[in-house]
């Protein structure tokens, strides 16, 4: 298994770290290392201590657990794809080709994380409730996000499908369509043209 390492680091741009900052950003950086070689069940808190050349109990002062460790090394992957997403609209002024790039970007991102980060599908199949903890961490974000740009395709009358009052109900419904086809990629399904279809029936459906 191969991952092409970024800086896990989940602070802003620009922003000064402090000294536990710096600390927790060396513990998560040795952490996906260490999970991506033997995976969440394998790895102990001693492994992760010696990755980070920290001793296990500087670990214990920050993380209870290799499970809350793990934890917060996929929700940085998750905040990674939503930053992402949202980059995608930057771009384009038109409101139907924000949501379009929206949608794929947020699909294909998924997928390309699980094709090089296959433990994430595996703790997801052993725990099912996973995703949808972590997804419940973003959910607002990206429904207040997607919101912005119905509004802003009624504004500039792109979008008929829905009305001032639906904007909500719309927001909720495309990032529910979003995260079932996650959901549907992580768990059943291999084929990743599959994903890309789906992803384009959808966009090219808006």
């Amino acid at each position: 298994m191969r991952w092409h390492m970024q800086p896990i680091s989940n602070q802003n741009i620009g922003a000064t770290m402090n000294k536990d900052d710096i600390v927790r950003d060396a513990i998560l950086q040795a952490a996906e290392r260490v999970f991506q070689k033997w995976g969440m069940n394998k790895t102990t808190m001693e492994d992760i201590a010696s990755e980070a050349g920290k001793g296990k109990s500087t670990l214990y002062y920050y993380y209870e657990s290799k499970e809350e460790i793990f934890d917060a090394v996929i929700k940085i992957e998750f905040e990674k794809i939503l930053a992402l997403a949202r980059e995608s609209t930057i771009e384009v002024a038109s409101a139907r080709e924000k949501l379009k790039r929206y949608i794929i970007t947020s699909i294909i991102e998924i997928k390309n994380k699980i094709n090089v980060y296959t433990i994430v599908r595996i703790e997801i199949k052993r725990n099912q409730n996973f995703l949808e903890k972590m997804r419940k961490l973003f959910e607002l974000k990206e429904e207040s996000f997607v919101r912005e740009i119905l509004k802003l395709g009624l504004e500039k009358k792109e979008f008929s499908f829905i009305d001032r009052n639906e904007l909500n109900t719309a927001a909720k419904t495309i990032i529910g369509v979003i995260h079932a086809l996650e959901l549907y990629l992580l768990l059943e399904n291999d084929d990743t043209k599959q994903i890309d279809m789906a992803a384009k029936m959808i966009s090219e459906g808006v």
